[in-house]
């Protein structure tokens, strides 16, 4: 979902200008950071609801469908993993600008937000083994991104960050 998230806000720079693409960017970011604060969950829907109603054709269509999306989803440590991935994807993906530097913010938050799911887990031993195992993955894929050395050590921070936060060794910082 993070991926057209980015993909909505770079059309709504576009059409609308950047101030509404990176308030919807803003609020992204906090609900990646932590998708059961119900409060970051309420901002962002709004700013899709908005893009909805004034953006029109194709990014008005995508902004009340992840709206809808962000309504009913139940962030599963799986879900987690796929999203982690496709933002990894998105940040080589883009080129070097702003929206870049936006994607690989989402992807630090969502690489942190893996820790957050093993309290509400079923079973959260295996939670915190799965989530560890993909952690583990995601270093080792982005030794062979194409990423600035910055942009590596960014990301690296990120895994690290919530590798130590997963094994419960510290507690998740929140970034704003």
């Amino acid at each position: 979902m993070g991926p057209r998230l980015f993909a909505l806000a770079a059309l709504l720079a576009r059409r609308q200008g950047p101030v509404v693409a990176q308030a919807l960017l803003r609020a992204a970011r906090a609900w990646l950071e932590d998708p059961a604060n119900e409060e970051a969950k309420r901002r962002l829907l709004g700013r899709l609801r908005l893009a909805a109603e004034t953006a029109g054709g194709a990014a008005g269509r995508m902004g009340g469908r992840l709206a809808r999306e962000v309504e009913r989803r139940r962030v599963s440590v799986a879900s987690w993993e796929r999203d982690l991935m496709a933002l990894r994807y998105e940040v080589v993906d883009t080129a070097h600008g702003p929206v870049r530097d936006a994607a690989l913010d989402a992807y630090a938050a969502q690489a942190r937000a893996g820790a957050r799911l093993i309290a509400s887990a079923r079973n959260p031993g295996e939670a915190r083994l799965e989530i560890l195992r993909a952690l583990e993955a995601e270093e080792r894929m982005l030794r062979g991104e194409r990423l600035g050395a910055a942009e590596r050590e960014r990301a690296r921070a990120a895994i690290t960050e919530a590798r130590v936060a997963a094994a419960g060794r510290a507690p998740v910082a929140r970034r704003r």
